[in-house]
């Protein structure tokens, strides 16, 4: 299913729940308040659970899975859920980054590890909606492709794949990307994106929300997803990510009430990944 129509349809989707309790908090409040739409959780880290809980008595809400295969911070780090040894480095963690993971990741390793990662939310009684990929790991070769839309089949969720249009195509191919996994994605009956956008970032609060709302402007008929990285301020957060403040600024600039009426004037209408699939909630 593509979306080639005149409609702006936005997903503002909130990467990396769970990797602590300020992206947690910050998500929350974004999902019920603000103007996010989507959220996707990192199953590997310590507030995982936290966020589950929580969505088990908010299950009218949007929530996938995260699928995480990298562990980028420089102190803070979290490993598989399975014993997988081609997923870790040599202190037992998970790569740094995508390129490391592309060449040391056996496929049978990523296979358990995705399954593990999804199957965990639905034995704490969380019913995720879709899979998306931290840092692109899971799209990194064209069998590790192929294991994450399997798993997203099995388990009847959305995986997130863009409609390969020669835009879009252009821009993956000039990243590395395997030609043969744009036809991967194009094969894939599921709704799909036509636009990827992460927030802009700015040297102060005010450039950022100006870059934001540029890009807003700059949309394009079709699904776009726009990915923010929320996170509550704090002196856990300056010490695992030099982004601290980029994260900070963002759950500021969705939750208020301008940044929704902006989108409102520009004609998109929000959207997520349970509405495109017909999904219903849980009850």
């Amino acid at each position: 299913m593509t979306h080639r129509r005149l409609t702006k349809l936005l997903i503002v989707h909130c990467d990396d729940i769970g990797m602590s309790r300020e992206a947690n908090a910050a998500a929350k409040e974004l999902l019920i308040r603000g103007s996010a739409t989507s959220g996707s959780v990192m199953m590997p880290c310590p507030w995982a659970y936290e966020f589950m809980t929580w969505f088990k008595e908010h299950s009218q809400l949007d929530i996938g899975i995260h699928i995480t295969l990298t562990s980028e911070w420089q102190s803070y780090r979290w490993r598989p859920l399975t014993q997988s040894p081609s997923l870790v480095d040599e202190s037992g963690f998970m790569y740094r980054t995508t390129q490391e993971t592309a060449l040391n990741a056996s496929s049978a390793d990523v296979a358990r590890e995705t399954l593990k990662q999804i199957k965990q939310a639905f034995d704490w009684g969380a019913a995720p909606t879709h899979i998306d990929t931290h840092m692109g790991a899971s799209l990194a070769r064209l069998d590790l492709a192929k294991v994450y839309i399997d798993a997203a089949q099995e388990y009847a969720i959305s995986p997130m794949v863009v409609d390969p249009d020669p835009k879009l195509q252009a821009e993956l191919l000039n990243q590395g990307y395997d030609p043969n996994l744009l036809d991967l994605m194009q094969s894939v009956s599921t709704p799909k994106i036509t636009a990827l956008y992460g927030a802009a970032e700015g040297r102060t609060y005010a450039e950022k929300k100006k870059l934001i709302y540029k890009q807003l402007e700059n949309l394009e008929s079709g699904l776009t997803y726009f990915i923010i990285h929320p996170a509550l301020e704090s002196d856990s957060m300056r010490i695992i990510t030099d982004s601290w403040q980029q994260r900070a600024w963002e759950y500021r600039i969705f939750m208020e009430p301008e940044t929704k009426d902006k989108i409102e004037e520009l004609g998109i209408r929000l959207t997520n990944w349970r509405e495109l699939a017909g999904t219903p909630p849980e009850i």
